[in-house]
Protein backbone atom coordinates (compact mmCIF):
# COMPACT_ATOMS: atom_id res chain seq x y z
CA UNK A 1 0.00 0.00 0.00
CA UNK A 2 2.57 2.47 0.80
CA UNK A 3 4.56 1.44 -2.06
CA UNK A 4 1.36 2.52 -4.54
CA UNK A 5 1.37 5.35 -2.49
CA UNK A 6 4.68 6.21 -3.93
CA UNK A 7 4.22 5.17 -7.81
CA UNK A 8 5.32 1.66 -7.47
CA UNK A 9 2.26 -0.29 -8.95
CA UNK A 10 4.30 -3.25 -10.39
CA UNK A 11 5.64 -5.20 -8.72
CA UNK A 12 4.29 -8.86 -7.42
CA UNK A 13 3.36 -9.30 -3.12
CA UNK A 14 6.24 -11.78 -3.44
CA UNK A 15 8.88 -8.65 -4.21
CA UNK A 16 8.33 -7.05 -1.15
CA UNK A 17 8.16 -10.17 0.70
CA UNK A 18 11.62 -10.76 -0.58
CA UNK A 19 12.91 -6.87 0.60
CA UNK A 20 11.63 -7.26 4.39
CA UNK A 21 12.82 -10.55 4.54
CA UNK A 22 9.25 -11.20 6.05
CA UNK A 23 8.90 -14.64 4.54
CA UNK A 24 12.45 -15.93 5.01
CA UNK A 25 11.85 -16.61 8.54
CA UNK A 26 9.51 -18.23 11.45
CA UNK A 27 10.28 -17.37 15.25
CA UNK A 28 8.80 -20.47 18.36
CA UNK A 29 9.03 -19.36 22.14
CA UNK A 30 9.69 -22.61 24.07
CA UNK A 31 7.28 -23.00 26.65
CA UNK A 32 4.85 -20.73 25.62
CA UNK A 33 3.75 -23.07 22.42
CA UNK A 34 3.89 -20.09 20.03
CA UNK A 35 4.99 -20.61 16.58
CA UNK A 36 4.66 -17.98 13.53
CA UNK A 37 6.07 -18.69 10.19
CA UNK A 38 7.05 -15.44 9.61
CA UNK A 39 10.15 -13.01 10.92
CA UNK A 40 9.14 -10.14 12.52
CA UNK A 41 8.74 -7.02 10.01
CA UNK A 42 9.68 -4.19 11.91
CA UNK A 43 13.24 -4.40 11.12
CA UNK A 44 12.41 -5.47 7.85
CA UNK A 45 11.02 -2.00 6.80
CA UNK A 46 14.12 -0.31 7.33
CA UNK A 47 16.11 -1.95 4.65
CA UNK A 48 13.05 -2.78 2.35
CA UNK A 49 12.54 1.13 2.43
CA UNK A 50 15.85 1.63 0.94
CA UNK A 51 15.08 -0.38 -2.06
CA UNK A 52 11.93 1.59 -2.86
CA UNK A 53 13.11 5.14 -2.51
CA UNK A 54 11.65 5.65 1.23
CA UNK A 55 12.67 5.86 4.36
CA UNK A 56 11.21 4.61 7.89
CA UNK A 57 10.14 6.83 10.32
CA UNK A 58 8.98 5.22 13.55
CA UNK A 59 7.65 7.99 16.23
CA UNK A 60 7.46 7.12 19.70
CA UNK A 61 6.06 8.76 22.61
CA UNK A 62 4.34 8.62 26.16
CA UNK A 63 1.14 11.04 25.43
CA UNK A 64 -1.87 10.31 23.77
CA UNK A 65 -2.33 13.80 22.62
CA UNK A 66 0.86 14.14 20.44
CA UNK A 67 0.46 10.65 18.92
CA UNK A 68 -2.77 11.96 17.44
CA UNK A 69 -1.65 14.76 16.67
CA UNK A 70 1.18 13.73 14.91
CA UNK A 71 -0.92 11.01 13.21
CA UNK A 72 -3.75 13.80 11.88
CA UNK A 73 -0.44 16.29 10.40
CA UNK A 74 0.37 13.27 8.46
CA UNK A 75 -2.79 12.16 7.43
CA UNK A 76 -3.54 15.90 6.20
CA UNK A 77 0.12 15.68 4.57
CA UNK A 78 -1.27 12.91 2.91
CA UNK A 79 0.93 10.50 4.14
CA UNK A 80 -0.58 7.09 5.34
CA UNK A 81 0.57 6.18 8.98
CA UNK A 82 1.45 3.15 9.63
CA UNK A 83 0.07 1.66 12.76
CA UNK A 84 1.15 -1.79 15.07
CA UNK A 85 -1.93 -2.45 17.47
CA UNK A 86 -3.51 -5.41 18.98
CA UNK A 87 -5.96 -6.46 16.30
CA UNK A 88 -7.89 -8.73 18.97
CA UNK A 89 -9.37 -5.49 20.48
CA UNK A 90 -10.39 -3.99 16.87
CA UNK A 91 -11.41 -6.91 15.00
CA UNK A 92 -15.30 -5.43 15.48
CA UNK A 93 -14.94 -2.66 13.81
CA UNK A 94 -13.76 -4.60 10.96
CA UNK A 95 -16.39 -7.02 10.76
CA UNK A 96 -19.02 -3.86 11.73
CA UNK A 97 -18.17 -2.13 8.78
CA UNK A 98 -18.76 -5.46 6.76
CA UNK A 99 -14.96 -6.08 5.68
CA UNK A 100 -14.40 -9.27 7.43
CA UNK A 101 -17.84 -11.38 7.01
CA UNK A 102 -19.10 -11.71 10.55
CA UNK A 103 -18.34 -15.50 11.92
CA UNK A 104 -20.91 -17.79 13.00
CA UNK A 105 -21.50 -17.31 16.66
CA UNK A 106 -18.51 -14.53 16.65
CA UNK A 107 -17.80 -12.94 20.09
CA UNK A 108 -15.65 -10.60 20.86
CA UNK A 109 -12.34 -11.70 21.92
CA UNK A 110 -11.39 -11.63 26.23
CA UNK A 111 -9.63 -8.68 27.60
CA UNK A 112 -6.56 -10.10 27.69
CA UNK A 113 -6.16 -11.51 24.18
CA UNK A 114 -3.24 -10.38 22.12
CA UNK A 115 -3.11 -10.30 18.47
CA UNK A 116 0.02 -7.98 17.06
CA UNK A 117 -1.12 -6.84 13.69
CA UNK A 118 -0.32 -3.87 11.41
CA UNK A 119 -3.09 -1.42 9.68
CA UNK A 120 -2.65 1.55 7.18
CA UNK A 121 -4.76 4.34 8.99
CA UNK A 122 -6.02 6.65 6.08
CA UNK A 123 -8.04 9.63 7.42
CA UNK A 124 -9.63 11.20 10.38
CA UNK A 125 -12.77 12.97 11.65
CA UNK A 126 -13.64 14.74 14.55
CA UNK A 127 -14.11 11.21 16.21
CA UNK A 128 -12.71 8.44 13.87
CA UNK A 129 -9.52 7.47 12.34
CA UNK A 130 -10.02 5.07 9.26
CA UNK A 131 -7.81 2.66 8.29
CA UNK A 132 -7.24 -0.31 5.63
CA UNK A 133 -6.23 -3.97 6.79
CA UNK A 134 -3.44 -5.47 5.31
CA UNK A 135 -4.89 -8.68 4.96
CA UNK A 136 -7.99 -9.97 3.48
CA UNK A 137 -9.29 -8.69 0.58
CA UNK A 138 -7.20 -5.88 -0.99
CA UNK A 139 -7.98 -1.98 -0.65
CA UNK A 140 -7.04 0.47 -2.87
CA UNK A 141 -4.98 3.35 -1.33
CA UNK A 142 -7.85 5.84 -4.03
CA UNK A 143 -11.56 5.98 -3.31
CA UNK A 144 -11.36 3.92 -0.29
CA UNK A 145 -12.62 5.35 3.01
CA UNK A 146 -11.41 2.65 5.00
CA UNK A 147 -12.58 1.07 8.46
CA UNK A 148 -13.89 3.60 11.26
CA UNK A 149 -12.41 3.34 14.76
CA UNK A 150 -13.07 5.57 17.30
CA UNK A 151 -10.02 7.33 18.20
CA UNK A 152 -10.01 6.20 21.59
CA UNK A 153 -10.65 2.60 20.99
CA UNK A 154 -7.30 2.94 18.24
CA UNK A 155 -5.06 4.52 21.33
CA UNK A 156 -5.96 1.36 24.00
CA UNK A 157 -5.26 -0.91 20.41
CA UNK A 158 -1.93 0.61 20.05
CA UNK A 159 -0.81 1.11 23.97
CA UNK A 160 -2.16 -2.63 24.11
CA UNK A 161 0.25 -3.65 21.74
CA UNK A 162 3.33 -1.54 23.45
CA UNK A 163 2.40 -3.44 26.68
CA UNK A 164 2.33 -6.95 25.84
CA UNK A 165 5.98 -6.41 23.89
CA UNK A 166 7.05 -4.58 27.43
CA UNK A 167 8.18 -1.49 25.29
CA UNK A 168 9.90 1.29 27.15
CA UNK A 169 7.06 3.88 25.48
CA UNK A 170 3.48 3.56 25.52
CA UNK A 171 2.50 4.76 21.58
CA UNK A 172 4.30 4.72 18.23
CA UNK A 173 3.53 5.28 14.79
CA UNK A 174 5.08 4.50 11.46
CA UNK A 175 5.99 6.92 8.49
CA UNK A 176 7.69 7.04 4.94
CA UNK A 177 8.94 9.88 3.71
CA UNK A 178 10.49 10.02 0.05
CA UNK A 179 14.18 9.09 -0.05
CA UNK A 180 17.24 8.45 -2.59
CA UNK A 181 17.12 4.79 -3.80
CA UNK A 182 19.68 1.79 -3.24
CA UNK A 183 19.82 -1.19 -5.76
CA UNK A 184 22.10 -3.36 -3.83
CA UNK A 185 20.91 -6.40 -3.24
CA UNK A 186 23.70 -8.19 -1.56
CA UNK A 187 22.41 -6.42 1.97
CA UNK A 188 18.69 -8.20 0.84
CA UNK A 189 20.69 -11.44 0.42
CA UNK A 190 22.57 -11.61 3.93
CA UNK A 191 19.90 -10.36 5.41
CA UNK A 192 17.23 -13.03 4.42
CA UNK A 193 20.25 -15.78 4.99
CA UNK A 194 20.32 -13.82 8.37
CA UNK A 195 16.65 -14.80 8.83
CA UNK A 196 16.25 -18.09 7.28
CA UNK A 197 19.64 -19.44 9.92
CA UNK A 198 18.28 -17.85 12.65
CA UNK A 199 19.70 -17.58 16.18
CA UNK A 200 18.37 -18.81 19.90
CA UNK A 201 17.83 -16.03 22.22
CA UNK A 202 16.77 -17.71 25.26
CA UNK A 203 13.14 -19.15 24.94
CA UNK A 204 13.05 -18.05 21.44
CA UNK A 205 14.40 -19.35 18.26
CA UNK A 206 14.31 -17.74 14.67
CA UNK A 207 14.70 -19.12 11.56
CA UNK A 208 15.75 -22.74 11.14
CA UNK A 209 16.23 -23.23 14.97
CA UNK A 210 12.67 -22.32 15.18
CA UNK A 211 11.86 -25.33 12.58
CA UNK A 212 13.67 -27.25 14.95
CA UNK A 213 11.73 -25.81 18.65
CA UNK A 214 8.74 -26.74 16.62
CA UNK A 215 9.47 -30.49 16.15
CA UNK A 216 10.98 -30.80 19.57
CA UNK A 217 7.80 -29.38 20.88
CA UNK A 218 5.49 -32.30 18.31
CA UNK A 219 8.01 -34.37 19.77
CA UNK A 220 6.87 -33.47 23.66
CA UNK A 221 3.55 -33.37 22.87
CA UNK A 222 3.45 -36.61 21.24
CA UNK A 223 -0.16 -38.46 20.26
CA UNK A 224 -1.89 -35.21 21.79
CA UNK A 225 -0.83 -33.13 18.57
CA UNK A 226 -3.88 -34.78 16.91
CA UNK A 227 -6.41 -34.03 19.31
CA UNK A 228 -8.91 -31.17 17.73
CA UNK A 229 -9.07 -28.01 17.69
CA UNK A 230 -5.02 -28.68 18.56
CA UNK A 231 -4.62 -30.07 15.21
CA UNK A 232 -6.44 -28.06 13.20
CA UNK A 233 -4.66 -25.51 14.23
CA UNK A 234 -1.03 -27.23 13.64
CA UNK A 235 -2.14 -28.02 10.61
CA UNK A 236 -3.14 -24.55 9.18
CA UNK A 237 0.50 -23.25 10.55
CA UNK A 238 1.90 -26.38 8.46
CA UNK A 239 0.10 -25.03 5.19
CA UNK A 240 1.05 -21.63 5.53
CA UNK A 241 4.82 -22.91 5.88
CA UNK A 242 4.39 -24.60 2.81
CA UNK A 243 2.53 -21.93 1.09
CA UNK A 244 5.25 -18.93 1.96
CA UNK A 245 8.01 -21.69 1.15
CA UNK A 246 6.91 -22.74 -2.64
CA UNK A 247 6.03 -18.87 -3.19
CA UNK A 248 9.43 -17.78 -2.52
CA UNK A 249 10.79 -20.48 -4.51
CA UNK A 250 8.68 -19.46 -7.17
CA UNK A 251 9.69 -15.51 -6.97
CA UNK A 252 13.48 -16.43 -6.65
CA UNK A 253 13.43 -18.57 -9.59
CA UNK A 254 12.31 -16.60 -11.72
CA UNK A 255 13.42 -13.14 -10.44
CA UNK A 256 17.23 -14.61 -10.40
CA UNK A 257 17.31 -17.08 -13.10
CA UNK A 258 20.50 -16.52 -13.77
CA UNK A 259 21.54 -16.47 -10.64
CA UNK A 260 23.11 -20.47 -10.03
CA UNK A 261 23.79 -19.56 -6.46
CA UNK A 262 19.83 -17.92 -5.86
CA UNK A 263 18.85 -20.86 -8.01
CA UNK A 264 19.96 -23.66 -5.21
CA UNK A 265 18.24 -21.51 -2.79
CA UNK A 266 14.99 -21.87 -4.68
CA UNK A 267 14.97 -25.21 -4.95
CA UNK A 268 15.66 -26.12 -1.32
CA UNK A 269 13.19 -23.58 -0.60
CA UNK A 270 10.82 -25.99 -2.95
CA UNK A 271 12.11 -29.40 -0.83
CA UNK A 272 11.31 -27.32 2.58
CA UNK A 273 7.68 -26.67 1.10
CA UNK A 274 7.23 -30.76 0.31
CA UNK A 275 8.31 -31.61 3.13
CA UNK A 276 5.27 -29.82 4.92
CA UNK A 277 2.84 -31.03 2.34
CA UNK A 278 3.71 -34.31 3.40
CA UNK A 279 3.18 -33.57 7.06
CA UNK A 280 -0.27 -32.12 5.99
CA UNK A 281 -0.95 -35.46 3.65
CA UNK A 282 -0.41 -37.25 7.72
CA UNK A 283 -2.38 -35.01 9.35
CA UNK A 284 -5.51 -35.31 6.78
CA UNK A 285 -5.51 -39.36 7.75
CA UNK A 286 -8.16 -40.13 9.76
CA UNK A 287 -6.60 -41.51 12.80
CA UNK A 288 -3.04 -41.01 13.52
CA UNK A 289 -0.58 -42.68 15.75
CA UNK A 290 3.00 -42.31 17.49
CA UNK A 291 4.64 -43.20 14.18
CA UNK A 292 3.22 -39.88 12.53
CA UNK A 293 4.49 -38.26 15.27
CA UNK A 294 8.17 -39.60 14.31
CA UNK A 295 7.40 -38.94 10.70
CA UNK A 296 6.01 -35.02 11.10
CA UNK A 297 9.31 -34.53 13.37
CA UNK A 298 11.46 -35.77 10.94
CA UNK A 299 10.23 -34.11 7.88
CA UNK A 300 10.15 -30.70 9.92
CA UNK A 301 13.91 -31.44 11.09
CA UNK A 302 14.98 -32.04 7.33
CA UNK A 303 13.25 -28.75 6.28
CA UNK A 304 15.28 -26.86 9.19
CA UNK A 305 18.46 -28.82 7.20
CA UNK A 306 17.43 -27.33 4.12
CA UNK A 307 16.59 -23.90 5.45
CA UNK A 308 19.72 -23.43 7.22
CA UNK A 309 21.53 -24.40 4.21
CA UNK A 310 19.67 -22.18 2.11
CA UNK A 311 20.15 -19.39 4.39
CA UNK A 312 24.31 -19.92 4.05
CA UNK A 313 23.80 -19.98 0.43
CA UNK A 314 21.81 -16.47 0.75
CA UNK A 315 24.98 -14.64 2.71
CA UNK A 316 27.63 -17.07 0.35
CA UNK A 317 25.80 -14.91 -2.34
CA UNK A 318 26.17 -11.88 -0.98
CA UNK A 319 29.77 -11.88 -0.55
CA UNK A 320 30.12 -12.91 -3.88
CA UNK A 321 28.37 -9.84 -5.21
CA UNK A 322 30.50 -7.32 -2.62
CA UNK A 323 33.49 -8.79 -4.41
CA UNK A 324 32.75 -8.47 -7.70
Amino acid sequence: MVAEKNGITDKPLDFYSFLLGYTYGATYVKGAGMFAPYSDPEPGFILAGKFLGIERKYQITDNKDLLIDNIKYFLSKDIPVRIAWNSAMTMKYAIESEYFPRPKEWKEPPKEAFSPHSVLFVGYDSSSFYYYETHGKDFSLRGEKGIRIDKSSAIDAISSFSRNYRLPWKYMMTVFVKDSISNDLNKIFERNGEEMIGRVMGPTATGSFAIKGLSQGVKKEGSSIFNSPKKEYFKRTIETLMEIRLDNSVYLEQEFSTNSEIQRVSELLKKSSNNYRSIITILEKEKNNKNDVISICRLLELSAEFEEEAGNIFILASNLGNES
